[in-house]
């Protein structure tokens, strides 16, 4: 009977599979390799809320870098206020993409909910879209000749979006008139329009009204139309101290021509000198002036008259004369609290006729002083005495001398009271 051969070889080469080392081999795998799948992570806002009319722009974000091909994110948003594309795509290999949301100017505000979808996952942003507001209208003169033109500008608070930005303008007077209608061009935040005026018998004010024709935000600004007069001259105080400078001021009904305007000026009394013309320079309503006061008794009241083209204006000041003290000092300067200190001083003039009183005060209660000295008429001399009390340290004291009739301070002197 024949042998039968069993296939031994095979069953041993299997199990060599089975253990490399048995078989004095080796045997290795490749790892499996893994890449994180990008998900939607978030939709962000440059900012969360906007005048109506501007734009704004979108972020959508994903959790690691999008596929080959790009990550496609829609996009939507939950009022016509406020509109986006139809998606967005992040590129292979970044983590990001932005977009643009455009917003509609309103009359009301309202709030858009702007949503990001993405491998069913869904992220949402809030923007709220105020009323479209014109943040300024201005002037380039309040108030001109008739015949004039002004120019004025109306200003937004942010760039117009495409297509610009309709603003309406009205006059309340026919002596100023305006354009029906004035646009902000898309980028730009301020536009100007001219405002011509036209000759009038008497001082006339125009309102000029600026309205964003989308929203109904507006704003309103004054300017007068008149015929170039001399309006006021004014030194805005009752009166003054002699030897002290001053400033007056000239004003007109109306801004000046470019050439300016030269006003005549004259003062009664060689106690207040003024200028013999003032120039209000072209577009300015009003120019000061300065006055020199002269210190010389008896207090006087100037008359201050401006004139321009025939017509007069006038005021009146006081100019006081105050006592000039050529010398002062105190024996001693420096004393024992409980002692007293006699000072002195000499006047630089004579004393008017009615003489002059001065007002004493000082500065701490551990000095006392008279309320007052008075210096006769053609007098030129004074003197009184501070009382001291002790004190438990060094003491520092301001004595003043006050011309009484202006409660000027026509002197002060500094002493020291000690301890004992």
């Amino acid at each position: 009977m024949p042998r039968v051969s069993r296939p031994f070889v095979s069953f041993v080469c299997a199990a060599c599979v089975a253990s490399a080392i048995a078989c004095g081999g080796s045997s290795s795998t490749s790892p499996t390799s893994t890449t994180a799948t990008a998900a939607l992570q978030s939709v962000s806002l440059s900012q969360t809320s906007v005048a109506g009319g501007l734009a704004v722009t979108g972020t959508v974000s994903l959790t690691a870098n999008a596929p080959v091909g790009g990550a496609l994110v829609t996009l939507t948003s939950s009022s016509a206020a406020a509109t986006v594309p139809a998606n967005v795509t992040v590129d292979a290999g970044t983590t990001s993409k932005t977009f643009e949301i455009d917003t509609v100017a309103s009359t009301a505000a309202s709030t858009a909910t702007i949503t990001a979808a993405y491998l069913g996952v869904n992220q949402t942003a809030a923007l709220t879209i105020g009323r479209l507001t014109l943040q300024n209208l201005s002037l380039s003169a309040a108030s001109v000749v008739g015949g004039a033109v002004v120019s004025g500008t109306v200003t937004v608070a942010a760039a117009a979006s495409a297509g610009g930005l309709l603003v309406a303008l009205t006059s309340s007077n026919p002596a100023a008139a305006v354009p029906a209608s004035v646009t902000i061009d898309a980028g730009a935040t301020s536009q100007s329009f001219d405002i011509t005026t036209r000759d009038v018998s008497t001082l006339t004010t125009a309102t000029i009204t600026a309205t964003i024709v989308s929203s109904g935000s507006s704003r309103t600004a004054s300017l007068t139309i008149g015929r170039l007069a001399l309006d006021s001259v004014w030194v805005g105080v009752p009166w003054w101290p002699g030897g002290v400078p001053l400033t007056g001021l000239v004003t007109l009904t109306v801004a000046a021509p470019p050439a300016g305007v030269s006003v005549a000026l004259a003062s009664s009394s060689s106690a207040a000198i003024v200028p013999a013309t003032v120039t209000v320079p072209g577009g300015s309503t009003s120019q000061p002036f300065d006055i020199v006061t002269a210190n010389v008794p008896p207090t006087t009241t100037v008359t201050i008259t401006a004139t321009y083209a025939g017509v007069s204006q006038s005021t009146t000041l006081t100019v006081v004369a105050l006592p000039s003290i050529a010398t002062f000092a105190c024996t001693p300067t420096t004393a024992v609290g409980g002692t007293t200190m006699h000072c002195s001083g000499t006047l630089a003039n004579p004393a008017p006729p009615a003489g002059w009183q001065l007002a004493l005060s000082s500065s701490d209660p551990s000095a006392t002083v008279p309320a007052s000295v008075t210096i006769p008429a053609a007098g030129l001399t004074f003197q009184f005495d501070v009382a001291t009390v002790a004190v438990t340290t060094t003491t520092a004291v301001t004595i003043r001398i006050v011309d009484a009739t202006s409660g000027s301070i026509v002197f002060s002197q500094a002493l020291s009271i000690t301890a004992s």
